[in-house]
C-alpha cells in the first residue's frame, strides 16, 4: 500500500513539473501520445461493436452489412489516427533535436571566437593572377568576304 501511495505521488510531481511549467522546457506532448493511440484503439473499438449492434437492432442484413464492413472501418480509421500520431512524434523529436544544435552552435560560436587569432596567423596569403601579355593573345581576323 505504501508502494503505490509513493508512485502516486511521485506521479503528481512529475505532472505538477510539466504542467506548470510555464517557459515550456519540457515537452508534455510526446508522453500524451502513446495514451491518445490507446484511446482511439479504445473509442474505435467501443464505436463499431455499438454500430454492429445498432444494425442488428434495425434490421439482420444491415447488422450483417456492418460486421463485414467494421474491421475495414477500424483498420483504415486506426491507420489514419497512428500516421497523425507518428508524424507529431516526428515533429516533436525534431524540435528536441533542434534545439540541442543550436546549443552546439552557440557553444561552437564560443569556440570560434576563442580561436579566431590563431586562425589568422595561418592564413594563406591570396595569390593575385598574372595577367598575359599581348604576344600570347592571337592576331585579328579580318571575316570579310
Amino acid at each position: 500500500m505504501k508502494r503505490v501511495l509513493t508512485m502516486m505521488e511521485a506521479v503528481g510531481d512529475y505532472l505538477k513539473t510539466l504542467l506548470l511549467d510555464i517557459n515550456f522546457n519540457n515537452y508534455i506532448s510526446l508522453q500524451i501520445i502513446p495514451l491518445c493511440y490507446v484511446s482511439v484503439l479504445i473509442t474505435t473499438s467501443i464505436a463499431l461493436v455499438m454500430l454492429v449492434i445498432h444494425g442488428f437492432m434495425d434490421n439482420i442484413w444491415l447488422g450483417m452489412f456492418y460486421l463485414c464492413l467494421s474491421p475495414v472501418l477500424f483498420l483504415l480509421w486506426v491507420s489514419a489516427c497512428r500516421m497523425v500520431l507518428e508524424l507529431l512524434t516526428v515533429i516533436f523529436r525534431i524540435t528536441v533535436q533542434l534545439d540541442e544544435v543550436s546549443v552546439m552552435r552557440e557553444s561552437m560560436s564560443e569556440v570560434t571566437a576563442l580561436t579566431r587569432p590563431l586562425a589568422r596567423l595561418f592564413q594563406r596569403k591570396p595569390v593575385r593572377p598574372v595577367r598575359s601579355s599581348r604576344q600570347d593573345t592571337p592576331p585579328p581576323t579580318n571575316n570579310r568576304r
